[in-house]
């Protein structure tokens, strides 16, 4: 009998190639529909059984690849595979072919890899594997967006590296166990004054993994990659992208504290009342929340504007885990969660309006809500959960982690997330409006509904997005499994934090209630001003035609001025300095070392043997 774990890892890799192979129509969407189910069934299956102890490896001859499943991998691999096989009905519809096939469904058993993985090697070897995939689908669309995903990639790939290497020489092992023991067992003999690793060493090892696990999660300021990497790639593998890989670097951060998080902080200890190497990467999370949140709101283009929507609800997750207590994990994961629904979501109704009209661009859209009905409900709940309003999903992750926050006295963290929160409804405001709502573009008087793949990968999330919300206690339950006791109390409707409640069916109730009463009102003839769609506002400029501002042209241009001064600070562009001094500087090795003058290559190898000598090698 096949191991399960095997299936759910390598059946989307079978899946593709087989894809790849054949590539007649229909056939390969049927294979590549059929490599994205498997997992999914196989995860349901396995609910409840990670205390079994399932587990399987692959031996390679120099080591073994070793997979086990716990409740934490079943947690993150029931999210890759529910937002994994709802992108997939999405590329259904939206892929160009057989390419596409086989590197969606390999990047999907890559982070099906690194969520599964029982040692450091394995981990990092589906890390390579779901990067190059995903490049390879950048690359399809865009090669500049593909090369800056690349190099940060590598540049992190070779952080973890060495990372791993340095570990593995200190341990003598991959094993996540044998690995965690030793960090644990060093830091009770740093408490009696000796300790194998140095405070030094612990700095590297946590800068290593920072850098590894930040790019992925796109974390503040390593996140210049996402947005063109979002945008630039199939809308529908965008929600794998999204509502997935970055997930990665998530699960990656919360097996760092697994592994040395005991270690670091007896180390470095704490700053109020978190980890102070917690509280940096609490803090980089805020900032990505910031960050993010503005630069969605400058967009004029909706791809965009989500791929940077996108890097800042990942930075609630990074803000949860920083914070270092089981409450404020939890509420990491319970966000990680509701951002891969509403994100996986988001994404798939944009590739649905790319899909139908072709147009990416809110100057161009407009009254689209008429002709894309269902499109439009799908994207209400998004927009919803996103906002964090009850009783949607997105609303009780936020709500825990807020209190998960404040309780632990952490102002500034709080602000941040608070700030996060504004911003959201300052640009799904515009994105409400200028998309669906106002005059429609006659060239979109015939655009139509979701195709069917598309309307069912939307509606299995939408579905989750509001079960989810108004059954936080579902969600709850699986996360006080992952810690073995009750973090967070109440029931299947109501949690209860011990300092707070929310009870989402109330909410629910008070919600339909208050609509009933507003449709009553509105049917005994409340009074509605028609607003003209050529109104405009100036924001106190004086009234020129270069400055009218509407809902779909310039909309935050007043914003983008306030900012201007901040706005130059570009960190894309410090990359992009650094990539080109690296370039002159290897012309300039290359004219004066690799000269092909035999003579010259004499002397540099006398040079070698002669500094070898030296040092008495």
């Amino acid at each position: 009998m096949i191991n399960e774990l095997a299936l759910i890892v390598f059946t989307p890799l079978l899946a593709g190639v087989l894809a790849w192979l054949l590539n007649i129509r229909g056939l390969r969407e049927a294979i590549g529909v059929i490599g994205a189910a498997v997992p999914l069934a196989y995860v349901a299956m396995l609910h409840g059984k990670a205390a079994e102890g399932l587990s399987f490896a692959i031996n390679l001859g120099v080591f073994n690849m070793t997979f086990a499943l716990s409740q934490l991998s079943w947690f993150f691999v029931g999210i890759a595979a529910l937002v994994g096989f709802s992108a997939v009905l999405g590329l259904v519809s939206t892929a160009r072919g057989s390419y596409e096939w086989l590197f969606a469904l390999m990047s999907l058993t890559g982070a099906f890899g690194v969520f599964l993985a029982n040692d450091l090697m394995t981990f990092f070897i589906f890390w390579e594997i779901m990067t190059f995939a995903s490049f390879m689908m950048v690359l399809r669309y865009n090669r500049q967006a593909s090369l800056k995903y690349f190099v940060l990639s590598i540049v992190g790939a070779y952080a973890m590296l060495i990372a791993i290497a340095f570990i593995y020489v200190k341990v003598g092992s991959f094993d996540f166990s044998a690995v965690r023991s030793a960090f644990i067992e060093d830091a009770y003999a740093r408490m009696f004054g000796s300790a194998t690793f140095s405070s030094g060493e612990l700095m590297t090892l946590f800068g290593l993994f920072l850098v590894a696990f930040g790019v992925k999660a796109g974390l503040f300021p390593l996140h210049v990659w996402a947005p063109d990497a979002y945008s630039e790639t199939n809308q529908s593998y965008t929600a794998m992208f999204s509502g997935v890989l970055s997930k990665t670097g998530i699960y990656g951060f919360i097996m760092m504290y697994i592994l040395m998080g005991t270690r670091l902080m007896v180390e470095f200890g704490m700053f109020r009342s978190a980890p102070k190497f917690g509280y940096i990467i609490a803090f980089l999370g805020g900032l990505t929340i910031i960050v993010g949140g503005l630069l969605a709101a400058l967009q004029e283009d909706i791809r965009k504007l989500f791929a940077y929507s996108s890097i800042s609800q990942v930075g609630y997750i990074l803000v949860g885990i920083g914070v270092g207590t089981a409450l404020s994990m939890q509420a990491a994961l319970f966000h990680a969660l509701s951002h891969a629904l509403f994100k996986g979501l988001f994404f798939l109704a944009v590739a649905t309006i790319v899909y139908r009209t072709g147009k990416t661009t809110f100057a161009d859209m407009g009254g689209l809500a008429e002709k894309m009905p269902f499109t439009f409900a799908m994207t209400f709940i998004a927009i919803l959960s996103l906002a964090g309003i009850p009783p949607l999903v997105g609303f009780a992750s936020k709500w825990v982690l807020f209190e998960a926050v404040i309780s632990q006295n952490l102002p500034i963290l709080g602000g941040m997330v608070f700030f996060g929160s504004a911003i959201g409804f300052v640009y799904l405001i515009r994105f409400t409006y200028a998309v669906w709502f106002g005059q429609r573009p006659t060239d979109l008087d015939d655009t139509k509904d979701a195709p069917l793949p598309l309307a069912v990968g939307m509606a299995i999330l939408a579905l989750f997005n509001v079960v989810l919300g108004i059954a936080p206690g579902l969600v709850a339950r699986e996360l006080n499994r992952i810690f073995g006791r009750d973090i967070i109390g109440g029931n299947l409707f109501v949690l209860d934090l011990g300092f707070g409640k929310y009870n989402a069916l109330a909410i629910l109730t008070y919600l339909i209630v208050g609509i009933a009463i507003a449709g009553l009102i509105y049917l005994l003839g409340a009074k509605a001003r028609k607003v003209p769609v050529t109104d405009t506002y100036q924001s106190g400029n004086p009234v020129t035609m270069e400055y009218n501002l509407t809902i779909r042209r310039n909309f935050f241009l007043p914003l983008k001025e306030t900012l201007s001064g901040w706005l130059r600070i570009s960190f894309d562009k410090t990359y992009r300095n650094i990539g080109a001094w690296v370039e002159d500087f290897g012309e300039v090795m290359r004219n004066y070392l690799y000269n092909g003058n035999v003579q010259s290559y004499a002397w540099y190898l006398l040079l070698v043997l002669l500094i070898l000598a030296i040092w008495g090698v």
